[in-house]
């Protein structure tokens, strides 16, 4: 019996050992696109049910060792295309595996939050992507937020003017704050960055007003578009929620681009075009008739010797198109070095903007160099940095609004005639202008707003897996970064000019410096397991952030001719100086439970403080919960149309941040008698103050047809917005006026829908469409304090209404209306109908490449100031017409009746615009290698153009620009705004 067992064992284990190699196979294969037979470089293919697999090489061919053959099954993936799954066994050793194009995206991963990411037919939620390709592809955008125009379902965009290097505000779901943070927080590669419209002073100098009037850039102009990879928008608390406090307005998640194993590939590309204006309104001829109707009967003689000079001469200007229709030349340089192997994979690139402005005299300038490094130090350590430096310098020039200073060019030719010649004379001095403060002319040729911005973004991340087996891992998860930003502004009016003249002190400079300096670290553990048949995703982790700002604006009058040293003025000051810091830390918990995608679900809470908030360290609850329903993979779901139906829901809670200084009653400086001293504000400190909370209901629904060829994604949301921060007024017997108070309630419903697919396929031939529509709806369900009116300039010029079942939206004005809360005649309002974005892509044979963009807004009313300013100049565009034919000018009694109240100037902006259209053309690979052999991989050339044709009867230059774009409320002001360009692009790529 010893002597079986002796022998039986070691044949046993030989036989054992024999199975086993023959279980063991090596398949090998070359991944494809189904459509052009083009191999997918970096394709994943997995063995499903474990963690074992590789990628395709730039060939697209692979090789793995699979253990057990006979069963196994192969899951193979890449970005853009349907995932498929390949049943193997011991016979096969060689695949040729063809890839459908993802037209609806389903496979794509999106990040939804700290530490994970999902497939989107799994998604919960209506989070909106942008590609690399939908961003940059069409056309070049000088700004990263100008690119999401049209591309974004829920996203309002407004520009301050059409002046170089941006400025731009975006609103996601409506108002999520009546005074606060409206914009939505802005995370690049894990670092939460500033995109703060900072202020220059061009309002303190010009008079304008505050800050809000100073038609900055915000930060977001300094990122390179091009080194961006994919934008995914949280739009509402349902998805944001796992952001905590600063996620009530929505979160914008910007992943730039990495590199990928295999050959090393050097990218230059070069754009080279110009500007004009996209519209120009014209200007009102003059008539001896019309002067002696428009000025006063003291001042027709000169006028009329005037115009009859100009007659005599043929000196007529037209001064609309003297100042704003000037070609301006746009180039665009960028430098990609990527590769890579197992270990270590690289992108660093370098990129010149260098784009004069339509103005004269204004331009900007941007020099950016990004690396990306991403490090496998072992197996189980895998360390990834960003690092990105950026330096600009734009000159934006003197519009928008000022109060009779005469530092705003469309300001002062609004009430220019054109036979009175403003331009420089022969001996360099310029004619004094007798129609208004100054002349523009020679503001435009000598004053100076310029911006110059250093800026350092620095990300890491590194992940460790801690344990590792068949079916589960645990990883940790360590991010964070800083970023710097530095803005050095200048705002200078020479002594010379003509208002400058005027004063005690003439010549006026402002110089500010603005830092900030914001670092966030975040730690998560993720543990994936299998409970059965549900995969289980679990993490938790903490969060840091530390904002600190700081700002120091000194200004000078009385300057010494010629300088712009503030030691050379005969009046210093402190304009202002400011200085902040902000710590914030939040907890965070959140469950994923997936069952065979068929059932997804997730529940997560952060909890977070702020030294913001009137009480520290008080921590503040964001729960959220979601749930989809892939339908159509339970095994009851026959339908050969519909291969995708996905009911969702999804709930959640975020914030708003309380404004610096609100807990605070804030002491000014006074001197009296040569005694220095402090004094109480007039509005006290409220330590009771919480943060703006916002709660958000969303239910939806993702349909696939066709072999998801075609897609629709529908939603409907409920968002409530509480503790919004106003200011209550108390009563005189306290010694003070107001203090900040969380009373108001808001309420955004709205709806979105998708739809899009490749209506045709073939090799010769794709047309890809994609329609996306939104709408929202939104109204005050309390004010907390009594009804007021706020915003723009008054009842006399239109206004908006805060009160109980009104939206804040509301624009009212002159005349008085007892029926209406606040006392005034309900205008318009500012809330569009709807929004509609049409983008079609056609791709002709294998090389050519059609595409178009178009935007259609219905509805929303804008105050159109500008044509105020034109109607008191007579400028306007027939203004001496009469369209009633009462014998009074048009310029003197605009409808509605009665004439002369607010609603002459509140006017619809309906608009239909063609935002983007590309051609392009992709050289074949034979005729390449046929050219220059292995040397160059790819060569695209193309045209295309950016705000190409703009269709409205607004009376304005842009129905999308608002002199106080960056507000909350009341962002849809039009006061001689700088016009909108229209960009014209010839494009060269070159790959080697």
């Amino acid at each position: 019996m010893n002597k079986f067992y002796k022998l039986s064992l070691p044949l046993l284990f030989l036989w054992l050992s024999t199975g086993m190699a023959w279980a063991q196979i090596s398949v090998s294969g070359t991944v494809t696109d189904e459509r052009t037979s083009e191999p997918l470089i970096g394709a994943s293919i997995l063995i499903k049910g474990t963690t074992t697999g590789t990628i395709t090489d730039i060939d697209g061919n692979f090789s793995l060792s699979i253990q057990n053959a006979d069963g196994a099954t192969l899951v193979v993936s890449s970005i853009g295309y349907l995932t498929k799954e390949i049943n193997v066994s011991s016979s096969m050793s060689n695949l040729n595996i063809q890839l459908n194009q993802d037209a609806t995206n389903l496979e794509e991963v999106v990040v939804t939050g700290l530490a994970s990411s999902v497939k989107r037919s799994n998604l919960a939620n209506a989070v909106s992507t942008v590609s690399a390709k939908d961003l940059t592809g069409t056309t070049t955008i000088q700004t990263t937020d100008g690119a999401l125009y049209g591309k974004v379902a829920g996203a309002t965009i407004r520009s301050n003017g059409g002046a170089p290097g941006g400025g731009m505000s975006i609103q996601l779901r409506g108002i999520s704050s009546l005074s606060g943070a409206s914009q939505p927080l802005i995370i690049v590669d894990g670092v939460y960055i500033s995109n703060a419209t900072q202020r220059t002073g061009r309002a303190s100098v010009t008079g304008a007003g505050g800050s809000n009037q100073d038609d900055g850039a915000n930060r977001l102009a300094d990122l390179n578009p091009a080194d961006i990879e994919t934008i995914e928008v949280l739009k509402g608390p349902s998805a944001a929620a796992i952001y905590g406090t600063r996620a009530n307005a929505g979160v914008i998640i910007i992943t730039t681009k990495r590199g990928a194993e295999g050959r090393t590939t050097v990218s230059l590309s070069q754009d080279i075009g110009f500007a004009e204006p996209l519209r120009l309104l014209g200007v009102d001829d003059w008539s001896e008739e019309k002067i002696n109707f428009f000025f006063p009967e003291a001042r027709r003689p000169l006028e009329l010797e005037r115009f009859r000079a100009a007659q005599s001469s043929g000196n007529f200007i037209d001064y609309e198109d003297f100042f704003y229709n000037n070609q301006a030349t746009l180039l665009n340089t960028r430098v990609n070095v990527s590769g890579g192997n197992e270990k270590t994979k690289f992108f660093v690139s370098g990129n010149i903007s260098d784009e004069e402005g339509t103005v004269r005299n204004t331009g900007f300038q941007r020099y950016s160099v990004r690396a990306n490094i991403d490090h496998k130090i072992s197996n189980a350590i895998r360390l990834g940095v960003s690092s990105n430096y950026i330096q600009s310098n734009t000159d934006r020039g003197f519009t928008g609004n000022q109060n009779n200073t005469g530092a705003s060019i469309g300001y002062s030719i609004a009430y220019v005639p054109n036979y009175f010649d403003l331009r420089r004379n022969a001996d360099g001095t310029y004619p004094v202008n007798p129609y208004f403060s100054d002349n523009p002319v020679a503001v435009t040729d000598n004053a100076v707003n310029n911006s110059e911005v250093n800026r350092f973004i620095q990300a890491f991340t590194l992940d460790i897996d801690l344990l590792k087996t068949e079916n589960s891992f645990l990883t940790a998860n360590i991010a964070g970064g800083l970023d710097f930003l530095q803005n050095r502004t200048l705002i200078y009016l020479p002594e010379f000019l003509q208002f400058q003249r005027a004063q005690a002190n003439p010549g006026d400079v402002l110089k500010g410096k603005q830092e900030s300096f914001n670092t966030n670290f975040q730690a998560a553990l993720v543990y994936n397991w299998n409970l059965g048949r549900v995969n289980m995703n679990s993490q938790a982790g903490l969060v840091r952030l530390d904002f600190n700002n700081s700002a120091l604006f000194n200004r000078g009058r009385g300057l010494v001719p010629g300088q712009t040293n503030l030691g050379q003025a005969a009046i210093q000051e402190i304009n202002q100086e400011f200085n902040s810091e902000v710590q914030e830390a939040g907890i965070f918990l959140q469950q994923e439970a997936n069952f065979e995608d068929k059932l997804i679900g997730t529940v997560g809470i952060r909890w977070d403080k702020s030294t913001l908030n009137g009480n520290p360290n008080e921590y503040y609850a964001f729960p959220r919960a979601s749930l989809a329903v892939n339908l159509a993979n339970f095994d009851f779901w026959s339908s050969s149309v519909f291969n995708q139906v996905k009911p969702r829901i999804a709930y959640g809670e975020t914030a708003g941040p309380v404004g610096f200084g609100a807990t605070f009653t804030p002491l000014g400086g006074t001197n009296i008698g040569g005694l220095l001293g402090s004094v109480v504000s007039t509005q006290i400190g409220n330590t009771q103050i919480r943060p703006e909370t916002a709660t958000e209901l969303e239910f939806g629904v993702d349909v696939g047809m066709f072999n998801n060829r075609l897609s629709l994604e529908a939603t409907y949301y409920i968002k409530n917005t509480q503790n919004n921060i106003q200011s209550l007024r108390l009563s005189p017997a306290t010694g003070v006026n107001t203090t900040p108070s969380n009373e108001a309630e808001l309420q955004n419903k709205g709806i979105e829908i998708a739809l899009s697919g490749n209506i045709v396929e073939n090799p010769n031939f794709k047309w890809f469409s994609r329609i996306l529509f939104w709408r929202n709806q939104i109204e005050m369900t309390r004010l907390g304090i009594p009804t007021y009116t706020a915003g723009a300039f008054g009842a006399g010029l239109g206004t908006f209404l805060y009160a109980e079942g009104y939206s804040p939206t509301t624009i009212v004005g002159t005349p008085a209306d007892p029926n209406v809360p606040g006392g005034f005649t309900i205008w318009g309002n500012s809330q569009p109908d709807f929004n509609l974005s049409f983008f079609n892509n056609f791709s002709i044979y294998k090389g050519l490449e059609l595409s178009i963009l178009t935007d259609w807004r219905q509805g929303g009313d804008n105050i159109n100031l500008t044509s105020f300013l034109t109607d008191s100049g007579g400028t306007t565009n027939g203004w001496f017409d009469d369209d009633n034919g009462d014998g009074v000018p048009n310029g003197r009694q605009r409808e509605p009746e009665p004439y002369n109240n607010a609603g002459r100037w509140v006017q619809d902006a309906t608009f239909v615009k063609i935002r983007e259209i590309g051609l392009y053309y992709t050289i074949p690979r034979a005729t390449i290698q046929e050219w220059f052999g292995s040397a160059v991989q790819n060569i695209r050339v193309g045209g295309s153009v950016n705000n190409a044709f703009l269709f409205t009867n607004y009376e304005g230059y842009d129905p999308e620009t608002s002199t106080f774009g960056a507000q909350a409320v009341a962002n849809n002001v039009d006061i001689a705004p700088y016009p909108t360009p229209r960009r014209v692009f010839f494009h060269l790529t070159i790959d080697f």
